[in-house]
C-alpha cells in the first residue's frame, strides 16, 4: 500500500531544520504527497519556537500548492506526571499533537520506572494524539505497558523512519519490540518521516518496510487516507 501522508515533519522553526512551511508544500506536492503535518519541537527544546508561533500557525493556509497542512507540534515529555510543554488553550488550536522524550528539554534520561509513569501519564491526560518515537534508546520504559495503555486511550504509536537512517542510534530493536507489541493489542499506527529538509517529506520507506515485515493491520494506520486520518483527529478531539 501507497502512503502519502506524512504526519511527521519539522520547519525552519525548528532551527536545526532547514526548510520553510512553503518550500515542504512545494516539494510534497512534486512527489506525490497528498498532506504533511508540520510538528516542530515544543518550547522547552533549546532552539526551538515560543509558544505563540503554535498558536498563530492557524495562518498558514490549509492547502498550500495542493498539498492539506495540519499545523500541529513535536511537544516534549516533561515530567513524570506526563506533562508536556505547551498549555491546553494553544494545544487546543492545533490539528495534532505528537509527544516524545528529548535531551535537554527538563526531562533527561530518567529512570525506567519514571519514563513509563511519564508515558503513561502522558496518554492518560488525553493530550497526546501520537506517541512520538517511542523507542528512543536513551529513555527505556516498559513498553508492553505503554502499548496496553495506548489501545483503551486510542493514542497513535509513531514509526518514525528517522530510527532507522541514523537518529537514536541504537532503536531500531526496540522498534522491532514495539511493532510486535502494538500488533498484539491492535493499536494505532502513525508513519512519520521525522524530516528537517523539504526533500525528505514523505520519506517513509523504512517504517513502511517494518509495519509490512509485521502484517501490521492496514486498518489500523492513521495515514492510510485523508478520510481515515479525519476521522481519528475527531475522535481524539472528544477526549480532549
Amino acid at each position: 500500500m501507497k502512503y502519502n501522508i506524512d504526519l511527521h515533519v519539522h520547519s525552519v522553526a525548528s532551527q536545526h531544520a532547514y526548510s520553510t512551511i512553503e518550500e515542504i508544500a512545494r516539494q510534497a506536492n512534486k512527489k506525490g504527497i497528498k498532506a504533511f503535518a508540520i510538528t516542530d519541537h515544543g518550547p522547552n527544546a533549546p532552539d526551538a519556537p515560543y509558544r505563540y508561533y503554535f498558536s498563530n500557525l492557524r495562518v498558514i493556509p490549509n492547502y498550500i500548492d495542493g498539498v492539506r497542512i495540519y499545523k500541529g507540534i513535536e511537544a516534549n515529555i516533561i515530567s513524570e506526571k506526563g506533562e508536556i510543554d505547551l498549555g491546553d488553550n494553544d494545544l487546543n488550536k492545533l490539528d495534532i499533537v505528537l509527544a516524545a522524550f528529548h535531551k535537554n528539554t527538563g526531562y533527561n534520561h530518567e529512570t525506567y520506572d519514571k519514563n513509563t509513569n511519564a508515558v503513561i501519564n502522558g496518554i492518560k491526560s488525553g493530550k497526546i494524539d501520537v506517541l512520538a518515537h517511542m523507542g528512543h534508546p536513551l529513555f527505556q520504559l516498559n513498553y508492553e505497558l505503554a502499548v496496553k495503555t495506548a489501545k483503551e486511550y486510542n493514542t497513535a504509536i509513531e514509526i518514525n523512519n528517522s530510527s532507522f537512517t541514523g537518529s537514536r542510534k541504537g532503536g531500531e530493536k526496540n522498534c522491532h519490540e514495539i511493532i510486535k507489541l502494538a500488533k498484539k493489542y491492535g493499536c494505532f499506527i502513525s508513519l512519520g518521516s521525522d524530516s528537517h529538509i523539504s526533500f525528505c517529506v514523505g520519506e517513509l520507506f523504512e517504517s513502511i518496510k517494518l509495519i509490512e515485515q509485521y502484517d501490521y493491520d492496514q486498518n489500523l494506520i492513521i495515514n492510510q487516507s485523508m478520510e481515515f486520518l479525519e476521522n481519528f483527529l475527531k475522535n481524539r478531539k472528544k477526549v480532549k
